[in-house]
C-alpha cells in the first residue's frame, strides 16, 4: 500500500524529459553513432571485447573497400578494383603499427587498458572513420566518374578523410561519459600519430587513383615522402586518359 505523501513526492518529481532516457541499441555498430557510452560500457566491464573489436575491424576494412572502389573509378573499373584492395590494406597496416602507441599513450595519459581494451578502441575508431567513408562514398564517387582533375580528387579524397578523422576523434570523446576513459589527451595525441602513418602508407601503397606503371605493377618500391608525394600529384595534368601513369 502507498504511505502518506507517496502521491504528493509522485507530484513534486518532475517527468523525465523527452529524449533525455538512455538509447540502448543492441548491435555495436549503430552504437558507434547512437549510443557510444554502451562501448565505453562493454569496455570497462570486458564484456565480449574480441568479439566486438573483430566485427568493427571487419566491418571497417568494408568500409574503406567500398570507399576505395568509388574513388578509384575516377581511373576505370580496373583502378576501381585496384583501391578497393589497397583502401583497407592502408587502414589496416596504419591501424597495426599504430597500435603499439595507442596502448603506451593512453596509459601515460591515466587511462590503463589492456590489450583487448586496446584492440577494441582502435577497432571501433577505424570503424567510425569507415562509416563516415561509406556515408560520403556516393559523393566521391560522383566527382570520381564526372571530373577529370586528379589534383581535385586527391584535394577531395584527403577531405573526405580528414573529415571522417574528426568524427572518429570526436567518438573517443563521447567515450569519457564512462567509467574507463576520463581522459583523452594521449589518445589525441595517438590520433595525429596515426594520421601521419595512414598519410606516409598511402604513399607507400600508391598508386591509388592513377593508372599504375606496367612495369611495376600495383606497387612502387621508390622511397618517397608524403608530402612530396602529395605534392607532385597535385601538379599531374588533369586528364588521366592523356597524362599517363599516375600517382
Amino acid at each position: 500500500m502507498n504511505q502518506p505523501g507517496d502521491n504528493a513526492v509522485d507530484m513534486m518529481t518532475p517527468p523525465p524529459l523527452p529524449g533525455s532516457e538512455p538509447v540502448v541499441v543492441e548491435n555495436p555498430l549503430a552504437a558507434l553513432l547512437k549510443a557510444p557510452a554502451q562501448l565505453a560500457g562493454i569496455m570497462a566491464r570486458n564484456e565480449g571485447l574480441f568479439r566486438t573489436g573483430l566485427l568493427f575491424m571487419l566491418c571497417a576494412l568494408v568500409f574503406h573497400a567500398v570507399f576505395g572502389f568509388a574513388i578509384g573509378l575516377f581511373s576505370g573499373w580496373g583502378i576501381g578494383l585496384m583501391a578497393a584492395v589497397k583502401a583497407p590494406m592502408i587502414a589496416f597496416f596504419a591501424l597495426l603499427l599504430c597500435f603499439p602507441s595507442l596502448y603506451v599513450f593512453s596509459s601515460v595519459n591515466g587511462v590503463p587498458l589492456t590489450l583487448s581494451q586496446t584492440f577494441m578502441l582502435g577497432s571501433s575508431c577505424l570503424a567510425m572513420i569507415g562509416l563516415l567513408l561509406i556515408g560520403l562514398a556516393p559523393v566521391a564517387w560522383l566527382f570520381a566518374v564526372s571530373t577529370e582533375s586528379l589534383p581535385f580528387m586527391v584535394l577531395l579524397v584527403t577531405a573526405i578523410w580528414f573529415v571522417s578523422l574528426s568524427f572518429s576523434i570526436r567518438f573517443v570523446n563521447k567515450l569519457k561519459t564512462g567509467t574507463l576513459i576520463r581522459r583523452t589527451g594521449g589518445i589525441g595525441v595517438w590520433f595525429v600519430i596515426l594520421a601521419l602513418v595512414t598519410l606516409q602508407m598511402t604513399t607507400c601503397l600508391r598508386p591509388l587513383l592513377g593508372k599504375p606503371d606496367p612495369a611495376r605493377g600495383w606497387f612502387t618500391s621508390e622511397k618517397k615522402f608524403f608530402l612530396s608525394h602529395y605534392g607532385s600529384t597535385l601538379d599531374e595534368p588533369a586528364s588521366p586518359a592523356k597524362s599517363g601513369p599516375k600517382r
